[in-house]
């Protein structure tokens, strides 16, 4: 995938998403977004929400709706928990964890990040 870019030139279905997002946050309330994705994975290469309004739930909201997002086109979700801009790793892993994901052995990954949610199975279609 293509390296990071700024907001500006977020383009496709991941941009718009990220635009949306970014707009329902709280008055005040900031959010780093950056997301890519191609026909296999979307890659979620940034989350972060303002210190004032951690621990609020905006970031789980903002997980639940991408990997919604994801599960729609049927794309694995992958990302790198870090302890950049003083988060807790351990706690964000936990994070990540609550949401689907889990840590993939290297030679299994479909991408360099080595966290990844698969989407979640569509329901049967029932024929007569």
């Amino acid at each position: 995938m293509s390296p990071r870019r700024p907001e500006d030139l977020a383009t496709g279905w991941p941009g718009e998403l990220e635009r949306e997002l970014r707009r329902s946050m709280p008055p005040g309330a900031l959010l780093g977004l950056v997301l890519e994705a191609d026909d296999r994975v979307l890659e979620l290469e940034l989350l972060r929400v303002s210190a004032a309004v951690r621990g609020h739930g905006h970031a789980a909201r903002v997980l639940t709706r991408i990997c919604a997002e994801a599960d729609a086109r049927a794309l694995t979700v992958v990302c790198t928990p870090t302890d950049e801009f003083g988060a807790d790793r351990a706690r964000l892993e936990n994070f990540f964890r609550r949401h689907g994901f889990a840590p993939i052995a290297a030679g299994d990954r479909l991408s360099a990040h080595p966290w990844e949610r698969p989407p979640a199975p569509r329901p049967a279609t029932v024929t007569a």
